[in-house]
């Protein structure tokens, strides 16, 4: 608690709370004015209402946010290390593992509140715009929990490559080739391809259902726990002891 309260401290100065903030808003915005705009298109498609209202909308959302995780993630450790302050963090009775956990801790649920006001704006379009009697709360409510946890890999992966480079461009440019990457594979039923954290978070997007894909869930708590644990791990025994010694 002692180490999420001074991250929580450390972060005013980064600026990510405002910028997922930021993202939660734009792709609620987003979705309430493309529907405004594209109504009458988007509800002739043949699909079910709810169907057109989740996986119609979601595109563009989640492409705000895997880039509002990718430049979050990138900067949450970049403050880390200037002046080498995390080189001199190992010298200190601090866990730096704890770091790690109170930085994944603070951009899960700043991740999971942005889902929550996209979901609001969701919500808001479904009661107003779908035809009467097609809206179903519970729908809804699975698909933003379906799309959260699709989520995570990605942010697990790329806080873990950001806390190994001091280099900003590094997991930025990672993040941007993550994305590319899961634009042409996202839609290719390998299973392999499911090993790229960027793909999963896209498999919501490119479904013309809304109903939740177990297997797709199942591999991404299992993928996000795993990268998860090691960023813990080398945190704790990978650290920049060499550097620290000189």
């Amino acid at each position: 608690m002692k180490a999420l309260c001074i991250e929580l401290r450390k972060e005013k100065r980064s600026s990510i709370i405002p910028l997922m903030l930021s993202v939660g808003i734009f792709g609620a915005l987003y979705a309430i004015v493309n529907f405004m705009v594209r109504k009458d298109s988007l509800l002739n498609l043949p699909l079910a209402p709810m169907d057109v209202l989740l996986t119609q909308l979601y595109g563009m959302i989640m492409v705000v946010n895997m880039f509002g995780i990718v430049v979050a993630t990138s900067t949450i450790y970049n403050m880390e290390f200037r002046a080498s302050a995390i080189k001199k963090m190992h010298m200190l009775p601090i866990s730096v593992s704890k770091i790690f956990l109170s930085k994944f801790s603070i951009l899960t649920f700043m991740l999971f509140f942005a889902v929550v006001l996209q979901s609001l704006a969701l919500a808001k379009i479904g009661v107003t715009d779908l035809p009467e009697g097609t809206f179903k709360v519970k729908t809804l409510l699975v698909f933003s929990i379906y799309t959260f946890i699709t989520s995570m890999p990605v942010l697990s992966f790329m806080i873990f490559i950001s806390s190994r480079f001091e280099n900003l461009w590094i997991p930025i440019g990672i993040g941007v080739l993550g994305f590319l990457s899961a634009m042409s594979l996202a839609s290719s039923k390998m299973p392999i391809f499911l090993l790229n954290p960027f793909v999963l978070m896209m498999k919501p997007a490119v479904a013309t259902s809304a109903k939740v894909d177990i297997a797709i869930t199942i591999i991404s708590i299992v993928e996000s726990l795993s990268l998860l644990f090691i960023g813990l791990w080398t945190s704790k025994n990978l650290p920049y002891e060499w550097e620290v010694s000189k």
